[in-house]
């Protein structure tokens, strides 16, 4: 399945992330400097640069989006990235017992997905294929804050982390549960309600296990918004992660007020809610 609604505005493989610079309140009181370098990376991120090649049985292909020159660590990470991914399936595609008449590939798409006034997500998206059923699918993020410099993962955009991740925990269970009941509602089955409900248990347990609190299953995760405030994060779940692998990437918006009480001070004017919601949800 592809990825339904990676890219409008509201998502295994690892992403890469680094630790930000520790917050303070120069961080904070930077928070609008950074639309420029937005606004002056918009005509140069239209040229993407293109690493394709081949080989005996393989072929590859990598897409890098061109970046602004302040977006360095960005730009780093995504190519550190590549690299690991490009010599593993070279590898992969040169070992002397490999699949006989079978032909390797590669393929490899970095993008902006998201751009708002204080964060520049990249998302990662593509598959590798060295034999077997199907490919390897490829889903990775990457998060610059542009205050700091500095990539950015999930728990450190948070002072309590664990409760901020048990918060994201429940609403991803809420959302992707209630598509589950949907969908086995609109379902044809000649199901007994005996075997409904086994499926709906097993189903359910695996949207538990891969929503579980903790960082690494929201490892892959996007910035919302539009050259402005963020607006929430959209969290991208690799197939088998959340379901089986038929069901492909899965996702879930999640509006900033369900975490805007546990973000960091220098975090707090990133994302915009409401002045009533604002005020009900700070500690």
């Amino acid at each position: 399945m592809a990825l339904r609604s990676c890219l409008p505005v509201a998502a295994f493989v690892a992403a890469i992330v680094l630790l930000p610079c520790a917050g303070c309140s120069e961080h904070a009181a930077d928070r609008s400097a950074p639309t420029a370098a937005i606004a002056s990376a918009a005509a140069a991120e239209t040229q993407p640069e293109t690493d394709a090649g081949k080989g005996s049985g393989y072929t590859f292909r990598i897409v890098y989006p061109a970046l602004a020159p302040e977006w360095r660590a960005l730009d780093a990470a995504i190519r550190q990235f590549a690299a690991a991914q490009k010599k593993d399936f070279v590898g992969a595609s040169t070992v002397p017992n490999r699949v006989a008449g079978t032909d390797y590939s590669l393929d490899l798409n970095f993008s902006v997905a998201r751009r708002t006034a204080d964060f520049v997500s990249v998302m990662a998206s593509g598959s590798s294929f060295v034999g077997g059923a199907h490919g390897r699918p490829i889903v990775a993020s990457f998060n610059l804050d542009l205050a700091s410099g500095q990539l950015v993962d999930v728990d450190a955009l948070f002072a309590h982390a664990s409760i901020a991740l048990e918060a994201l925990s429940a609403e991803c269970r809420r959302q992707l549960q209630g598509r589950l009941e949907a969908r086995m509602r609109d379902a044809e089955s000649g199901l007994t309600s005996v075997l409904r409900a086994s499926e709906f248990a097993a189903a359910k347990q695996w949207i538990d296990k891969g929503t579980a609190p903790r960082a690494e299953n929201f490892r892959v995760f996007l910035v919302d918004g539009l050259d402005a405030p963020a607006i929430g994060l959209t969290l991208i779940f690799p197939p088998d992660q959340v379901g089986p692998y038929a069901d492909g990437v899965q996702q879930v918006e999640v509006p900033a007020a369900v975490f805007y009480a546990m973000l960091k001070a220098e975090y707090r004017d990133a994302f915009a809610i409401d002045t009533q919601t604002a005020q009900r949800n700070r500690p």
